[in-house]
């Protein structure tokens, strides 16, 4: 019986040891103290779609401020800057119906990220992402319009989300 005990205690143990680096992702702050404020500036566009770095980059900003460990601040007050460069946007099709017309496209774009300890004065993160998303189309060039930028739209969220769980939590 006192084997059993003993091998119980040592068990749950053994679990409580294990569990101590356990947190939900989103919940604490990686940061350094020292970081509690971010800007970001509109994006620059050297892209060949023209305006669609403004829409992105509020995407980012609305994401910055839904997780809420980084304050979104104006430029003169942030402890981080956030600069970016919608480097570039491709539209390609990549399937076609018996009559060899493009039914599904793709989105893809590509961004080039840095971050800039305002209070340190060093880089904080220097990194180049792409993203893509997909949709279909049909013979209404309006909803086939629309369809592009609810993908877009999808496109900016998932690069938005990376780009939170990079800056905050640093993975």
């Amino acid at each position: 019986m006192q084997s059993r005990i003993k091998t119980l205690c040592i068990l749950t143990g053994l679990v409580l040891i294990s569990a101590c680096g356990y947190h939900l992702t989103g919940t604490q702050n990686t940061l350094p103290p020292h970081l509690k404020t971010v800007a970001i500036p509109v994006f620059d566009n050297t892209s060949s779609e023209p305006d669609i770095h403004r829409d992105m980059t509020n995407v980012i900003r609305q994401s910055f401020i839904n997780d809420g460990r980084l304050k979104v601040v104006n430029k003169g007050k942030a402890d981080l800057v956030m600069k970016g460069v919608l480097s570039y946007y491709t539209l390609q099709a990549v399937s076609f119906n018996s009559n060899d017309v493009a039914q599904e496209y793709y989105v893809s774009l590509g961004v080039d990220i840095h971050v800039r300890d305002m209070v340190k004065r060093k880089q904080f993160l220097k990194q180049n992402f792409t993203t893509k998303w997909d949709f279909r189309t049909t013979a209404d060039v309006i909803n086939s319009e629309a369809a592009r930028q609810v993908a877009l739209n999808d496109a900016y969220k998932e690069l938005a989300n990376r780009l939170v769980s990079i800056v905050i939590d640093q993975f």
